[in-house]
């Protein structure tokens, strides 16, 4: 009986989740880009792949759906690469915040990530370059 109350609870989470990024669309829509569903579906998916990948976890889809403002405000974000940079963008997040210690706050990185994000056109390898000198920086105590 727990077991079927916590699968339903789970599921309204998600249901609820997928509500509140479906309602980015409203923005994103300025920008020629829409999220459906099922690729809600997917992002979600991936974001909980990254988090117990990286040993982290996430208690609000708050994170996720700044991540997804970032991405579709971005000049360099378009309809053939809007899902895969989100994906890539939040696993670059949740790595980043794990590197400076938890030291800066989601604010902080997302606010580094979008200066980053428009300097390097939204190349995530050059992003990852970047968020590695940072974080070594931030590590050994310099500044940026």
């Amino acid at each position: 009986m727990e077991n079927n109350i916590l699968k339903f609870t789970m599921k309204d989470l998600q249901q609820e989740s997928t509500q509140k990024l479906i309602k980015l669309n409203d923005e994103s829509i300025n920008y020629g880009l829409i999220l459906n569903e099922k690729e809600i579906e997917g992002i979600m998916k991936n974001t909980n792949e990254t988090l117990k990948r990286i040993g982290r976890i996430e208690t609000s889809t708050n994170t996720l759906e700044k991540i997804i403002e970032l991405v579709y405000s971005s000049p360099y974000t378009d309809k053939d690469n809007y899902i895969e940079n989100i994906n890539d963008m939040q696993e670059v997040f949740y790595y980043f915040k794990s590197q400076v210690l938890d030291l800066l706050s989601d604010d902080e990185v997302i606010d580094i990530l979008k200066e980053v994000y428009d300097d390097k056109k939204g190349e995530i390898f050059q992003i990852q370059g970047f968020i590695e000198e940072y974080a070594t920086k931030f590590k050994l105590g310099g500044s940026f």
